[in-house]
């Protein structure tokens, strides 16, 4: 007595085709799953340090001695750290694995369908015979839109790529800019300590002068006041110190305590007109050309939608047995009818999609071009101001040092001391805030126009 899978004629279908598909099956390599759990730990320290040792001897190949993280670093050195250590970068930089992944799965063919079915009579002794059926078919849909989905996947991978370099690029000098900062903090935060430092030694000799009764209490108040205000800059400029550098630490990806020494910032005092830096801006910028990839990606969106309009095809091949044991081997084929939908939801959605992207580049644009011409200004201004106070400045200090010298030997009055102090340590620390401003503004520039330091030398 036969088994229902033989009286059914399966076997005689498999056993017929079986040469073929088993082959099939044998040849197509399948994907295993491998679990990935996530870790919610942090790098250790050793494992950071050598992060950064790799990062500098990337900048500096021909160096033979070790790298020595405790050295003053520059701020293309901290750029480039940031570049490899930011956790956001490293999460982003896996979008472009994506990307590439799906222009691999829009090369791939589809693949064809198999479909098997039976009919079992249920009175087998009046003569019937167990029916069966066998169809292989193939959508030729997928070949005509094939290029376009290509066309798509390869823009959009190219976009993806400019937006994580962007974005790279955006960190590293947002690094540079905070390095900056921290420089001239640092600077203002040492001379508001020695200030503090003068102010409370005066301060202490004014009050056992007037316990002596060699000073008066008028004096020994301007004293004090005096050295509480030299207290309360040297804080708030710690405090700022503090701050600048635990975003530096997070933009690079430093644990929030870790102390890095740094080297004085090149300060560039010549740099072209902006109608010069616009040109570059325009086809250096990463950010530009990844709106342009985009938009490339969008035009093979639109013109694959108006391939979707057309009928798609499916051929096959079918043999079939009826319960008259006809046996028939015939063609096929599937015709969609593009007669109500015709795609034109798709089009229309991929064509106001292709005019907002036109608008977001335009804009993009003007904002890069109102944005260079807005920091040439600053700079142009920051530069005036600089200048004469670069002049000004070591005179002040230098006629404070003889005024402190003339009130300790009280050949002038204090409040006359007091006075020029006050206006040489507010004038120091003024030019330390421009010189700082200055410095931003220089790399807020490169970022502006997207050029790479190798080659800055373009626009220097």
């Amino acid at each position: 007595m036969y088994s229902i899978f033989e009286r059914s004629g399966w076997w005689r279908l498999v056993a017929v085709h079986g040469r073929i598909v088993l082959p099939l099956w044998l040849l197509t390599g399948c994907a295993s799953y491998h679990a990935q759990p996530l870790r919610d730990h942090l790098p250790a320290m050793a494992k950071v340090e050598q992060a950064m040792a790799a990062a500098l001897r990337h900048n500096h190949p021909a160096s033979a001695h070790p790298v020595n993280l405790h050295a003053p670093l520059s701020g293309k050195d901290l750029g480039e750290i940031a570049v490899l250590l930011n956790p956001d970068l490293r999460a982003m930089r896996a979008q472009i694995g994506v990307a590439k992944a799906q222009v691999f799965a829009a090369g791939l063919l589809p693949d064809p369908q198999l479909a098997l079915s039976a009919d079992l009579p249920s009175n087998v002794a009046a003569g019937y015979y167990n029916a069966y059926s066998m169809g292989l078919s193939w959508s030729l849909a997928s070949l005509f839109t094939r290029s376009a989905d290509l066309h798509v996947a390869r823009a959009r991978a190219h976009s993806v790529q400019y937006q994580v370099a962007w974005q790279e690029w955006l960190v590293a000098n947002q690094a540079r800019i905070l390095a900056r900062q921290l420089y001239y903090l640092q600077e203002q935060e040492a001379v508001s300590q020695q200030a503090a430092a003068t102010t409370d030694q005066l301060y202490r000799t004014s009050v056992q002068n007037l316990r002596l009764g060699d000073a008066t209490i008028t004096t020994t108040a301007l004293r004090q006041i005096a050295w509480l205000d030299s207290q309360d800059r040297q804080l708030a400029l710690r405090r700022q110190v503090t701050k600048v550098r635990q975003n530096l630490n997070k933009v690079i990806g430093l644990p929030p305590g870790m102390h890095l020494a740094l080297r004085a910032p090149e300060m560039l005092k010549n740099f072209p007109d902006a109608a010069q830096l616009v040109p570059l801006a325009d086809s250096h910028r990463l950010d530009l050309l990844a709106l342009r990839a985009g938009y490339q990606a969008q035009e093979a969106r639109v013109r694959r939608a108006i391939l979707g309009q057309y009928p798609g095809f499916t051929i096959g091949f079918s043999r079939a047995a009826d319960t008259s044991n006809i046996q028939t081997i015939g063609p096929s084929i599937h015709l969609d009818i593009p007669l109500w939908n015709r795609n034109r939801g798709v089009i229309a959605e991929s064509e106001a999609t292709r005019a907002q992207l036109h608008a977001a580049y335009t804009a993009r644009l003007f904002q890069t071009r109102a944005e260079i011409t807005a920091l040439v200004a600053d700079l142009h201004r920051l530069h005036q101001e600089i200048t004469p106070l670069e002049q000004q400045v070591p005179q002040l200090q230098s006629a404070e040092l003889r005024l402190r010298s003339a009130a300790a030997e009280h050949n002038v009055t204090l409040i006359d001391y007091e006075a020029v102090r006050s206006q040489a340590l507010a004038k120091s620390l003024q030019l330390l805030a421009l010189k700082q401003a200055y410095a931003e503004q220089q790399v807020a520039l490169e970022m502006a126009v997207g050029l790479p330091w190798q080659q800055r030398g373009e626009w220097r």
